[in-house]
């Protein structure tokens, strides 16, 4: 495996890792150079999202022979079987296999395993795959619903919590959380808005959650409180915790909140296995499906996608790249298309009645409706740098939106200007991924002020200058736009191949759209993309089996 990771020697986080180590691993001459080339191999995997290396025997053997590799414990690498770990990382794989195993055959000492199809949604009684979701997660205490958007995973949900609720009592604590805030909060609207469809009694609408929260505030991560976040997660009191865009979740913050949940807890995760996987270390959703299947209901059928999308999404799934591009390419359907020269008018074009309607408002009241307007429309990027790079995006699309702004504003700060956190702030109360949209507060004398949306409806307020780092978000990169949806997207590939280019990116982008996608891009590279399956090496799926 060693052989597929690229240029290792090219990360300056790698040599200086090898290097470091190998002035401690006992080893000298070739033993002590080869050592070195497999570190800088190890540094350089995980950084690619990796969790270990596999070696060959003669690898295995020279690092056995070092000082600084265990099979266990508290040392900095770790050789299990032919897997090398760096040993923080074989720790989290280890206790976090252990911890799901037993969860997964724990049914929750629940004495009453029956379910009560005549309280689910009409939709729900037909669909086969539904109700065994709902048989899964009310009697184990760790279940998986895999599936894309709008195949029901959150009128699930709220089947699901009434259940327990109506079984356990009001006393019952319910945690919603998602990797991001903006995952969190589409969760949290999404709940509310289908507990107002669902006719459930009023009292026990009460006792659901008001709100979704992130991972790292449900774990209390990220404050300076002198304690560890190990210690941080022992307070967690949830009896139900569960967690929306999970495929984003990684392994050493999966790891953080297996250890968090009390004695008992149930563990619900949601979640897509066929988007991306995290941007840090490991693909945990994805081994999780693999290698408990007792404990995973995966949705099949979609109530919410276009026809045209849904065909369009499959074949790029199933790695049918002829099909994908053809179906593109058909004149006579307008839902997807592919489209060249006029792509930078298609952007203008999207994005023009948001521009009026936020050049017009002056009233906060007026404000949702701004935001709602600017979630209609996104175009997403598979790189950040580059001719047709999010940041080069960001330049053009602001360019040919000139006409739109006021002209006596700053060039930087304008109505309708918008941008994206890219750093957290646990002061504000603003994360990564937040985003944000310049407009007049009435409240300073018409004063410029960055809007964020808050939970239930509500809008928080910030000068530019308190902002933390943050970017125009005209164009956001596909793992940016995880947890989010928009009618219409734009999807920009680069014109020359990157390994970064792959299908799960590509089936990302695509789902993102919920009736119109337009997809610039280049035959060749579109399909290199296709047919290029990203995988992650972990030993998580194998110890889980």
């Amino acid at each position: 495996m060693t052989d597929q990771i690229r240029d290792p020697a090219s990360l300056p986080i790698s040599r200086f890792m090898a290097a470091a180590l190998s002035r401690h691993s006992g080893l000298d001459g070739e033993e002590a150079e080869l050592f070195q080339r497999v570190v800088a191999d190890l540094t350089t995997a995980l950084q690619v999202g990796h969790i270990c290396i596999e070696l060959n025997e003669e690898q295995c053997r020279i690092m056995s022979r070092s000082a600084v590799v265990g099979s266990a414990g508290r040392v900095p690498l770790v050789l299990s079987g032919k897997r090398l770990y760096f040993g923080r990382y074989f720790s989290y794989e280890y206790e976090l296999s252990e911890a799901l195993k037993k969860m997964a055959t724990d049914t929750g000492g629940s004495a009453d395993s029956s379910v009560e199809p005549e309280v689910w949604p009409a939709a729900l009684r037909k669909d086969p795959d539904q109700q065994r979701a709902i048989t899964i997660a009310l009697n184990n205490r760790f279940c998986i619903i895999s599936g894309g958007p709008g195949t029901g995973k959150t009128t699930l949900i709220v089947s699901i919590i009434s259940q327990l609720l109506a079984r356990q009592g009001p006393d019952l604590r319910i945690a919603l959380t998602a990797p991001t805030g903006k995952a969190a909060m589409r969760m949290q609207e999404s709940v509310k808005r289908q507990l107002e469809e669902t006719g459930l009694e009023s009292s026990l609408v009460a006792q659901f959650p008001d709100q979704a929260m992130t991972l790292h505030r449900l774990l209390g991560l990220g404050r300076r409180s002198g304690r560890s976040s190990e210690q941080l997660g022992e307070t967690l009191g949830d009896d139900v915790v569960v967690v929306d865009e999970a495929s984003m979740v990684d392994l050493a913050m999966m790891w953080r909140l297996i250890k968090a949940l009390k004695s008992g807890a149930r563990l619900v995760l949601l979640g897509d296995r066929d988007q991306l996987a995290s941007v840090e270390s490991g693909a945990v959703l994805a081994d999780c499906i693999d290698s408990l299947p007792e404990n995973v209901a995966v949705l099949r059928k979609s109530y919410r996608f276009n026809e045209e999308i849904a065909r369009f999404a499959e074949s790029i799934k199933s790695g049918q790249a002829a099909d994908a591009w053809s179906l593109g390419s058909d004149a006579a359907q307008a839902t997807v298309s592919i489209v060249s020269s006029d792509w930078l008018d298609r952007c203008v074009d999207g994005y023009r009645a948001f521009m009026r309607l936020a050049v017009e408002a002056t009233d906060p009241a007026l404000y949702p409706s701004v935001f709602a307007q600017f979630d209609r429309f996104r175009v997403l990027c598979a790189l950040r740098k580059g001719v047709f790079g999010v940041e080069e995006i960001n330049r053009r699309v602001e360019r040919a939106l000139t006409g739109f702004r006021p002209s006596n504003f700053a060039e930087h700060w304008y109505p309708g200007s918008p941008v994206i956190i890219s750093r957290n702030d646990y002061n504000l109360g603003l994360y990564n991924g937040d985003i944000g949209i310049c407009l007049p507060d009435p409240e300073a004398g018409g004063g410029l002020r960055i809007w964020f949306e808050a939970a239930a409806g509500s809008l928080k307020k910030y000068l530019p200058a308190q902002l933390p780092l943050q970017e125009p978000a005209w164009a956001l990169t596909v793992h940016k736009s995880q947890g989010s949806e928009f009618d219409e997207v734009v999807v920009v590939l680069p014109e020359i191949d990157n390994p970064v280019v792959c299908r799960e990116l590509l089936y990302t982008a695509i789902t993102r759209a919920r009736a119109k996608i337009s997809l610039v891009a280049r035959e060749q590279i579109f399909r290199a993309a296709v047919e290029r399956n990203t995988l992650r090496y972990s030993g998580l799926a194998e110890r889980l089996a």
